[in-house]
Formats: structure tokens, C-alpha cells, sequence
């Protein structure tokens, strides 16, 4: 039997992918590793051809007529990619190969907590802003952008999975329902129900002596009798809830897919070919979708609008519990909310680690220093359509007490700057800096944040970016001579470090996390991981503005 099997070129370890595919560890494979795809017990493997996202890989020379194979190198891309295996005279095998980020930069559901905290941070963010208009739901006129594509894509695996749960052990009420039944098959009528089926129908005489019926009738009894009975039903509210929220993600993500297709770019086939790609994966997860809809508790359903209401349900069973939260989810993903940052593939998560890290501080600021002192105006751009763009370029958002977060903040040379502020050397953009101006040069701070999305020994490599900017970021005194302006410096990572007792003993890259180490020098790393509260932000912050303080007034 013809079987597919994938194999890493560096351990040596395969895998079926088709037929049956075998389950693979996560990590397994993964971007920039390189793999080779194997067909074995094939008359066809000469004329075989495997797709990796509609493109042909180059066959590779094999020993014997029954084998072919083929090479590939995800490159710097993490994610899903559709596979699809042709042989001659036969319809197309297509499966999915799922490849994890690089072990530095975590995992793909640090991803989808980037993508889902980003967008929530954006809707609180704006709550507090000056706007005072809803945000759309749906795709308006601008395709979706690709984090959000995947952000869904992800989802909808497990949605699969709470459907299935659900439909395996629904939820049921019991509903009354009358019964139109003839005399001699209404055996089980009670006395009220026989009397009240005299008001309507055709009313019989016994001719037989003496009556079986009972007296008080008189020898008269109802042509039909109504009984009412008790039935087991699947028609719930929550139930016909979420049935309409599967049609309504079905059909955002079948007009996604046609918008998707019209604006394709004339100019860039890469561009081009991934809009089609994208397009493609938007109907495919809206036929996934559109299936579950046929599962019993929702093909039983009535109609509702397309909202969860928070019942008692939702709260106390796990499954529907579960279905809640992918349905907060799924509204994040298809909210009108558009920006540079949302383009990202999961392959540049280390972008969206950079826009996360200003956001989550950003929120933690309004929640230490209040949402009075906080000013999200640059921040937003609201069109007509109800869609609201994430300004992500050079931002400025004061946060109360007189601190002010700079994203990309640009640094020119400092004799060309207006205040004489900025590098000796270069133009420098540092991810994130914390600033707080004061009467006198020597009150005031400013701490540089450098986010970067990599974990263990990639740290050191990172090191030096923040040296950089603590020596070369400069102001010109009044005597002409030049001094620093950066008070502290500290890396923005992902990274759960183990710390000795001492920072000496304490090996790297704990050492950057020490206590004693961060405030002796006011240097080193701060733990920014998805998932985190936002206490812990808030937390973290606050340590940040300790430590990089002390000692100065």
C-alpha cells in the first residue's frame, strides 16, 4: 500500500502524513528546519508530484522506480501549510503539515495570546478614548489582514472539538406539546383532558349497555381526545445562540474570501499569490464551519441573533464554558480593527511581540496611574465605516504622574534635533521608552525597553542593542559637552529565568534578571510573557520604574 511518510533530514525520525497520518510531537517540526517527503509502494512515484501551498517542490533522485521524493525547508515560516499529493489518474490527496515557530521564539499559542491580548488591549484602549462610536463587525471594504486570518484559522480547531463534546452530551429541556388522538388510542387521557376535548370536534354516543365509560359522562366521549405530553427537546436558547453565531462566522468568512480575491495586487506576485492562498483557507474554514452547523443541538434550533447571553449554562458546563470563550474569541478576530502590526505572518512574531509589549504596558500604566492621566488620542483613526486603525509608528501615550510610553521612538543626531537630544552616533528606534520630564535635566528619567521575542541563549545575543542605546543616546549642555540620557535599560523577553541567591553565582542569562543585578546597574531583563495578567504587568512595570529610580530625585 502506497503510504507518504515525512522525515527530518537532521534526527532522522519519519512520520506518515498520509494515508492516517501519525501524530507528531510539537516541535518536531518546525521553521528553518529542512525535511524530506518520502512516497513509498507507488507504481506512480516517477510521475508523482507533492505541493507544498500550491507550489511544486523539486523531486529528488531516487534508488528504486517505486519511490519518489522530495525536499523541503519551511524556511521562516511557522503555521499550517496545505500539502497536496498527485498521482496520475487519481484525485489529489490533500493534508495539512503544521510547523512550530523556532524553539527561541516559543510557541504558535504564544501567538494566538499576542494576537487576542492585542486586540483586546486595542478595545479597552479605545474605551478610554475620546471616540465615541461602536466598532464594526464584519469585513467592510479592506481585507482582513493576515494575524487575524490566522488568529481564526487557529480557532476553528478547536471550535471543532467543543462542537463535538457538545453534540456528544447536549443539553436538553423538556417542553409541553398536545397530542390530537383518537378515543380508542387516548387509554392514557386524564379526566381533565377528556373534558376539555368536549369544547371542539365531534362528540360520539355509546350505543352499548351498560356503559363501560363513567358515569359522570353520560354515555358521551370526544370523537379525538388532546393529550398533553412532555418531551425532550433540543431547542434551547443558548443553543439557537450559538447555531446563529456558526452561520454568522460562515458567512464573515465567505465574504472575506470574496473580498480577498477583488483585492488581490496587480503588482507583487507573492502578494498576489498569498491573497489566493488566504482566500482559499477562508472558504475551506467556512465549509469546516458550515458543517458543524449540522450537529443536532443546532439543526434542532430556532433562530436567534448572534450573541451569547452569559446564562448559567455558559457558567457551570465545561464544554459550553469553552464554546463562551472561542465565541469572545471570534469576535475579536473579526472586529473592524485594522493596522501595520495586524499584517504580520506568524514567521515575524517577533514584530508583534514589540507592538504587545507597548500595549500590555500601556494598559498597565492606566490601571497603576489611573485612566484619567492617560491620552490614547494618537493612537486611533476611526473611518466611516466603522472600522478603527492602530496607529503603531512613533506613538506617544501619556500614562499619568507625569510618565509618558514612546513606541519606536526616532532618535536622530543630537545636534540636529531641536532640544539636542539624541544619538552620537546613528538614528536609533528602541521599541519602547519610558520618559518623565522634571524641572531640572537631573530629575528626569528615561527608561529604554528593547522587546525581543527569543528565550535561553538567544538572549545574549540581544545584549548589545541595549548597550547601544545606553551609551549613544546623548544631550548637549549649555558648556557644549554631552552626557547620557538614559537612566536605565532593560530587555522586554518572554524568557522565565532561574535566579541564585546572588547575581554571581547566577549564570546567564538569570544574571540579567537578578534583583540586585537590575537595580545595581539599572540594566538587564524583565519577563514579558503572553498569557500574563494584567496585574502582573502592572507589576512588572512598577518594578521596572523602582528599580531605574533609586537613588535619583
Amino acid at each position: 500500500m502506497a503510504a507518504l511518510l515525512m522525515r527530518s533530514e537532521k534526527t532522522g525520525e519519519a512520520w506518515r502524513v498520509w494515508p492516517e497520518p501519525e501524530t507528531v510531537a510539537p516541535g518536531i517540526v518546525h521553521e528553518t528546519g529542512s525535511y524530506l517527503f518520502e512516497l513509498h509502494d507507488s507504481g506512480a512515484a516517477a510521475t508523482a508530484e507533492l505541493l507544498i501551498d500550491d507550489l511544486p517542490l523539486e523531486a529528488l533522485r531516487t534508488q528504486t522506480p517505486e519511490t519518489a521524493r522530495w525536499r523541503w525547508s519551511p524556511g521562516f515560516h511557522a503555521g499550517a501549510v496545505e500539502a497536496e499529493l498527485r498521482l496520475p489518474g487519481q484525485a489529489p490527496r490533500r493534508f495539512e503539515v503544521v510547523t512550530d515557530p523556532d524553539q527561541r521564539k516559543l510557541t504558535r499559542d504564544d501567538f494566538d495570546a499576542m494576537v487576542r491580548e492585542i486586540l483586546d488591549d486595542t478595545f479597552a484602549l479605545f474605551s478610554i478614548s475620546s471616540f465615541r462610536k461602536a466598532v464594526a463587525r464584519g469585513t467592510g471594504g479592506r481585507p482582513p489582514a493576515i494575524a487575524r486570518l490566522e488568529f481564526l484559522r487557529s480557532r476553528v480547531d478547536e471550535l471543532e472539538a467543543v462542537v463535538a463534546a457538545i453534540a456528544r452530551s447536549p443539553r436538553r429541556v423538556l417542553v409541553a406539546d398536545e397530542a390530537i388522538l383518537p378515543y380508542h388510542r387516548a387509554s392514557r387521557a386524564s379526566g381533565p383532558e377528556v373534558l376539555r376535548s368536549f369544547r371542539s370536534g365531534r362528540i360520539l354516543r355509546e350505543s352499548r349497555k351498560p356503559s363501560r365509560l363513567p358515569a359522570p359522562l353520560n354515555g358521551f366521549l370526544p370523537e379525538r381526545i388532546r393529550v398533553r405530553q412532555r418531551l425532550s427537546s433540543l431547542d434551547l436558547p443558548e443553543h439557537r445562540q450559538m447555531a446563529a453565531c456558526l452561520r454568522s462566522w460562515v458567512a464573515w468568512l465567505g465574504a472575506a474570501a470574496e473580498l480577498l480575491e477583488r483585492s488581490r495586487p496587480e503588482g507583487d506576485p507573492e502578494l498576489r499569490y498569498g491573497a489566493a492562498a488566504w482566500a482559499q483557507r477562508c472558504r475551506r474554514l467556512s465549509r469546516r464551519i458550515g458543517n458543524l452547523c449540522a450537529a443536532a443541538p443546532f439543526a434542532e434550533a430556532g433562530e436567534a441573533q448572534a450573541r451569547l447571553v452569559l446564562s448559567a449554562l455558559f457558567r457551570n458546563d465545561p464544554s459550553y464554558r469553552r464554546f463562551y470563550r472561542l465565541w469572545q474569541d471570534m469576535n475579536l478576530g473579526i472586529a473592524a480593527v485594522f493596522g501595520d502590526f495586524l499584517n504580520l505572518p506568524l514567521a515575524r512574531t517577533f514584530e508583534l511581540y514589540e507592538l504587545w509589549c507597548f500595549l500590555r504596558l500601556v494598559r498597565a500604566g492606566a490601571e497603576e496611574f489611573g485612566p484619567a492621566g492617560v491620552d490614547v488620542r494618537d493612537l486611533f483613526i476611526s473611518d466611516a465605516a466603522g472600522g478603527v486603525t492602530f496607529a503603531t509608528g512613533a506613538v506617544t501615550v501619556p500614562v499619568g504622574s507625569g510618565w509618558k510610553l514612546c513606541f519606536q521612538k526616532h532618535y536622530r543626531e543630537f545636534w540636529i534635533e531641536p532640544d539636542r537630544r539624541g544619538s552620537y552616533s546613528r538614528a536609533m528606534t528602541p521599541d519602547v521608552v519610558a520618559s518623565h520630564e522634571a524641572a531640572g535635566s537631573s530629575g528626569s528619567r528615561l527608561i529604554v525597553l528593547d522587546a525581543k521575542y527569543r528565550i535561553d541563549e538567544g538572549l545574549s545575543d540581544a545584549l548589545s542593542s541595549i548597550h547601544t542605546y545606553r551609551d549613544a543616546l546623548v544631550q548637549e549642555a549649555d558648556s557644549g559637552q554631552t552626557e547620557g540620557i538614559v537612566t536605565a535599560a532593560y530587555l522586554l523577553t518572554p524568557h522565565v529565568p532561574v535566579i541564585e541567591t546572588g547575581y554571581r553565582e547566577t549564570p546567564m542569562p538569570g544574571r540579567l534578571f537578578h534583583p540586585a543585578y537590575r537595580t545595581g546597574f539599572r540594566f538587564g531583563a524583565v519577563t514579558l510573557r503572553p498569557g500574563m495578567t494584567a496585574a502582573e504587568i502592572a507589576t512588572t512595570l512598577r518594578l521596572v520604574v523602582a528599580d531605574a529610580t533609586v537613588g535619583i530625585a
